[in-house]
């Protein structure tokens, strides 16, 4: 055998080329742990560490760093006890609670996985195989245990209490851990317009046309209080003026691009022209009138003004 194709299938080459073992390690660094290795080849977390790798203060000082220990002292919420749950690879969870380990004094919830993502179609440059190595969030929840929702803070659909306006350092956590990694990007598949509305901040959604799409629903509700405007998206009563037809939401991935190619992809002018012919056609605009049909029918008053 030549020495070119024993490197090439090497024991140890095919362990670092698993997701999370090839790292933007120091020379230090340069080989995995036994945890690490468990929880990649073998699904194993004996020591309940974040991807077989960080530990409770660890992540602690990640949310420190990420400014979400600050912003939740702001709130009257100091030192809140953290939590971790990684025995499941595919269900990697971070929590925070305001004193005491229970559902109602939960202040930050976060399930997420490292894992391969194919388009399943082709996206600009890049095929139905093409593959990205992505941190999922399956799940983010911030609430508020102790204040209600009010005029000033109306129920979001989906919500059982208040948020905390942490979202942006909670973005700040997911890209700091993608790119200790690294990770080509950190991937949402938002199940609410005012979710994708938070998101777009800093992630596009990864087809053109979802993006062009969800830019033109955004346009069409343009001054509407965003309670009201996402209980119209989710009755179904956000319609194209052209036909009267309804603009349903429909879920699609939602990148934030932490390197390249996906990066430079989402910042291009091909993506830029392509999301803008996508919802060039479609001008939106609330049909009140199936607005208040639709909360008449449910027996309340819904937000309409």
């Amino acid at each position: 055998m030549s020495r070119s194709r024993s490197r090439r299938f090497s024991p140890l080459r095919r362990l670092l080329s698993f997701p999370l073992l090839r790292t933007g390690r120091t020379r230090e660094e340069a080989f995995p742990s036994a945890g690490e290795l468990l929880f990649e080849l073998a699904g194993h977390n004996p020591e309940n560490l974040l991807f077989g790798r960080f530990g409770p203060e660890e992540i602690r000082e990640r949310i420190r760093a990420a400014g979400i220990l600050d912003g939740l002292a702001r709130r009257g919420y100091r030192e809140p006890l953290l939590a971790l749950e990684c025995e499941d690879p595919q269900d990697q969870r971070i929590c925070l609670y305001a004193g005491s380990k229970s559902r109602d004094r939960l202040l930050l919830e976060v399930r997420v996985q490292i894992a391969a993502f194919r388009p399943g179609k082709p996206i600009g440059p890049f095929s139905e195989e093409s593959v990205f190595r992505m941190l999922l969030i399956h799940w983010l929840l911030l609430s508020d245990p102790e204040r209600p929702f009010s005029i000033d803070r109306p129920r979001l659909p989906g919500q059982e209490r208040p948020g905390l306006g942490l979202l942006s350092e909670c973005l700040s956590l997911f890209r700091g851990i993608g790119r200790e990694f690294p990770l080509d990007g950190v991937l949402d598949v938002p199940d609410h317009f005012h979710t994708a509305l938070f998101y777009s901040r800093k992630f596009r959604f990864l087809d053109p046309h979802a993006e062009g799409r969800f830019q033109a629903m955004a346009r069409g509700l343009k001054g509407i209080p965003l309670a009201l405007a996402s209980e119209a998206v989710q009755e179904g009563c956000l319609a194209d003026r052209a036909t009267g037809l309804p603009i349903l939401w429909e879920p699609a991935e939602q990148v934030m691009p932490l390197r390249d190619p996906l990066r430079r992809y989402l910042r291009s002018p091909e993506y830029r022209l392509a999301c803008s012919e996508a919802g060039s056609g479609l001008e939106a605009a609330v049909d009140w009138d199936r607005y208040r049909e639709k909360t008449a029918a449910k027996e309340g008053p819904g937000k309409y003004p």
